[in-house]
């Protein structure tokens, strides 16, 4: 009595490939995620501790949560015009860079939180106010 073994090997190898390709699946979503986190975490900036907790927010958030939001309004409009709220823009000409399009070289290496800390501050000394500092950047195309 012979019996054929070509069907359980068949059987076996696609079993070996199906657990391959599960794992490969696995470890590509692994790989997605970490990634993903990543950017995301590029994007966001760590915030100070409340009550223990570390949050986590973007430049905006911070500037909504430090002004006021009729300041916040203005700010973001500026900061729009300026940067499209982007920490890494650069403006060859000019020489200004990040959020607040700041012409301080310090501001090419900040965290976006740290741009947005240091436009506040510029604002207040020079204007008193991001919605100031808005009216004059439509007047003169600048701030």
């Amino acid at each position: 009595m012979s019996f054929n073994t070509e069907p359980v090997i068949t059987l076996n190898l696609l079993k070996c490939f199906r657990h391959l390709a599960q794992a490969a699946a696995r470890i590509a979503c692994a790989v997605v995620s970490v990634v993903g986190i990543l950017f995301i975490s590029a994007a966001n900036a760590v915030a100070p501790i409340h009550d223990g907790i570390q949050i986590q927010q973007t430049p905006r958030q911070y500037a909504k949560a430090n002004l006021s939001i009729d300041q916040y309004k203005c700010i973001s409009i500026l900061y729009g015009k300026e940067s499209a709220w982007s920490h890494t823009a650069y403006n060859k000409s000019s020489g200004a860079a990040g959020i607040p399009q700041g012409k301080s070289v310090w501001l090419r290496s900040a965290t976006p939180i740290e741009q947005v800390k240091w436009g506040i501050s510029y604002i207040e000394h020079r204007y008193s106010t991001p919605c100031k500092a808005l009216n004059h950047f439509r007047k003169f195309n600048w701030h």
